[in-house]
């Protein structure tokens, strides 16, 4: 399936399958190729419920606390409210679907992709509080 479009967001590379357009604003539906190790900082979502679905590689995911796995097929729910992030847990690149609903996730990953963590992170935080999402990261609040 060729993407909508792709783009760079730190160590992965998002692709987005369906948009919030599409979708008349009830979901998001995009694929993220992950480096081993790599995944977000654990986070909350205000406005989003998310389902998780490993296509290629080993992944985790931390939900309420705890690190389960994500077999490769089986769809995963991380509901709104809820501190949670995935992570490829493998020796191999991996590729994880998110479903999100409603839509609009896409717009703040891409928005998201243009910061520098390095540089701008309160500018990070900014944005994310923007869209409903707080990043459990030492030294934020």
């Amino acid at each position: 399936m060729k993407p909508l479009k792709s783009f760079p967001l730190f160590v992965e590379t998002i692709h987005i399958l369906g948009d919030k357009q599409m979708s008349e604003g009830a979901s998001t539906v995009l694929v993220t190729d992950v480096p081993p190790g790599g995944g977000p900082p654990p986070h909350t979502h205000t406005h989003e419920d998310e389902i998780f679905t490993a296509l290629e590689g080993q992944f985790e995911l931390l939900i309420e606390g705890q690190w389960i796995p994500a077999p490769v097929g089986v769809p995963m729910f991380g509901p709104r409210g809820g501190c949670h992030t995935f992570r490829n847990s493998g020796s191999t690149p991996g590729r994880l679907q998110i479903v999100a609903a409603p839509g609009g996730l896409e717009v703040f990953l891409e928005a998201l992709s243009k910061l520098s963590p390095a540089t701008q992170l309160p500018e990070m935080m900014e944005l994310a509080a923007r869209y409903g999402i707080s990043f459990n990261l030492p030294g934020t609040a």
